[in-house]
């Protein structure tokens, strides 16, 4: 990908770079149309598989309608014609599903003398996504093979993402699927189940280093607050940060646990409860903070027993 001199001009001279969420312009959908197009004219090309007429076909199931366009051509026109005229919010739906879609493509197995061909046609989709999302400023991020809303560069940069590789890496799944839904509850403005997941999230990392350090817990009932004295009782931060987890447990308590107390995880009464944007946003950033600190803990304390037993 290229930055054409315009856009260089424009961001050095120092033009405020905001995100936007709910509006994508013509070039951006030209450009998707670019992207789809140099995977599904790839597949089928090859014979493998007509994926435009799949993804129009069930795209378009999803959507109630029997076409995305009227006038019953070829899947790829009436794709195209969809791109062009949907709406934003439409958009962004077609958006997430096709590359879903095109993630899914990845675990079809070709022909093997194409099997690396086709792989890098999705990679480059991929990286091409996230570019132009860059490129137009557009407040979202294709991570682990979902739809991510970025509220915040340096906070996804140095916490959404390292959060989300540190789950991977250690294997805490109940946790990693728990905190992608909050933020797939962000995209969609549910703030209240945003909230519920995010401590969902944090309560089950703790959960599984409890199971991982052989820290005995109830599974049923401990609540944030239990765990982190679990943790915090067993050992589990080092001697020289007691200080700092003090008041870390202390932020938790009244930071996480308590916005779901308060805002998701008990009946609104007669008066709708509506969450804030900006307080949403906090609630997932602290979480993700504290799973990046505990699992980063987590996983030198693993490393530290593998070789003591060595």
């Amino acid at each position: 990908m290229y930055e054409l001199y315009s856009r260089r001009i424009k961001n050095r001279e120092g033009e405020p770079e905001v995100y936007e969420y709910d509006s994508f312009c013509q070039p951006f959908r030209n450009q998707m149309f670019y992207v789809l197009s140099d995977v599904f004219d790839f597949y089928k090309e090859k014979g493998l598989h007509d994926a435009w007429d799949v993804l129009h076909d069930s795209f378009a199931r999803e959507l109630g309608v029997k076409t995305l366009d009227s006038c019953f051509a070829s899947g790829k026109h009436n794709v195209e014609v969809f791109v062009q005229n949907s709406s934003d919010r439409d958009f962004l739906d077609f958006l997430d599903y096709a590359f879903n879609m095109i993630s899914r493509m990845r675990n079809v197995t070709p022909p093997y003398a194409l099997y690396e061909d086709s792989q890098e046609q999705i990679n480059n989709a991929f990286r091409e996504l996230n570019y132009r999302f860059k490129q137009h400023n557009l407040g979202y991020e294709f991570v682990d093979d979902k739809l991510i809303r970025k509220d915040n560069e340096l906070l996804h940069q140095e916490t959404i993402k390292p959060a989300l590789k540190l789950l991977i890496e250690t294997g805490f799944e109940g946790a990693e699927q728990e905190f992608l839904d909050a933020f797939e509850h962000r995209r969609k403005g549910e703030n209240k189940d945003a909230i519920l997941d995010a401590l969902k999230s944090f309560e089950s990392t703790m959960k599984a280093i409890c199971d991982g350090m052989g820290y005995s817990y109830d599974p049923a009932k401990s609540t944030a607050k239990e765990l982190i004295t679990i943790l915090e009782n067993n050992g589990f931060y080092p001697a020289y940060m007691n200080n700092h987890m003090t008041s870390l447990r202390t932020s938790l308590e009244s930071g996480l646990p308590t916005m779901r107390n308060k805002n998701a995880g008990h009946g609104q009464g007669a008066t709708v409860v509506n969450v804030s944007d900006e307080f949403t946003e906090y609630a997932l950033n602290l979480a993700a903070t504290n799973i990046v600190l505990l699992t980063k803990i987590y996983a030198t304390k693993k490393v530290r027993g593998a070789e003591d037993a060595d």
